[in-house]
């Protein structure tokens, strides 16, 4: 018998309205990526590659961000409407 199972697959089109939103809303507050990572404590690098869609992101590290972003983490996957 074969069993088909679920592969987990990287949806690459969150990821990187993840990291749009991210960068929308760091640049609101006026800050640099260098200024959210410190405030974060993450490496700038890290944060460079979520807001480039480079690296996928958990749901700690998410809300870490939208709390010094002053957003809800909703908000940060949201998709932007055309």
């Amino acid at each position: 018998m074969g069993t088909t199972a679920k592969k987990f697959r990287r949806n690459d089109e969150a990821i990187k309205n993840l990291g749009r939103n991210i960068r929308k809303f760091r640049k609101l507050k006026g800050l640099t990526i260098a200024q959210l990572a410190y405030s974060c404590e993450i490496e700038p690098k890290q944060l460079y590659n979520y807001e480039y869609g480079k690296v996928d992101t958990n749901i700690t590290i998410l809300t870490l961000i939208a709390e010094h972003l002053g957003v809800e983490a909703y908000q940060l996957l949201m998709k932007e409407e055309k």
